[in-house]
């Protein structure tokens, strides 16, 4: 991301500006976080610089390095393997905790899911939710975290 901060960008305006840059969107929430990280994204939003195609070519590299260290939010696959546990909310819960630093919310939300469940979430064997996982993310590690960070 050293070639968007050369550009003036943080890492994250410099998301919103390649979303953005794609025709088929017509809108993107820049409002996660506080009030600092709001008025980032808006001077992002508001930023008239064009994105070069070696921008975008230094996206996609970056994507491709980065893509196994993220969950897609395809719940209908992992969620539907593992039981009764909601694999993709703690996914999101441990993004808030690891890459927003919103913690508070992170345990907060965490700790709505019924303590039967939580209980459980150990205990479960993830492996065809791993199969099936566009990611090939470690979903039993990522969730043995969030019990370990999020409780």
């Amino acid at each position: 991301m050293e070639h968007f901060s050369a550009k003036g960008f943080t890492p994250g305006q410099a998301k919103i500006k390649l979303v953005l840059d794609d025709k088929r969107i017509a809108a993107a929430c820049v409002g996660r976080g506080d009030i600092t990280h709001l008025k980032q994204n808006v001077a992002a939003v508001l930023d008239k610089t064009e994105l070069t195609q070696l921008d975008r070519e230094v996206f996609k590299n970056y994507a491709a390095q980065t893509c196994s260290g993220y969950c897609a939010g395809c719940a209908n696959i992992c969620d539907s393997v593992a039981a009764d546990i909601p694999v993709s909310d703690v996914m999101r819960y441990l993004m808030y905790y690891n890459s927003f630093g919103d913690t508070q919310t992170a345990r907060q939300l965490f700790a709505e899911i019924p303590q039967q469940i939580r209980d459980k979430m150990l205990t479960v064997d993830y492996a065809a939710a791993e199969s099936r996982c566009p990611q090939r993310l470690p979903i039993a590690r990522f969730v043995n975290q969030a019990v370990r960070t999020l409780a």
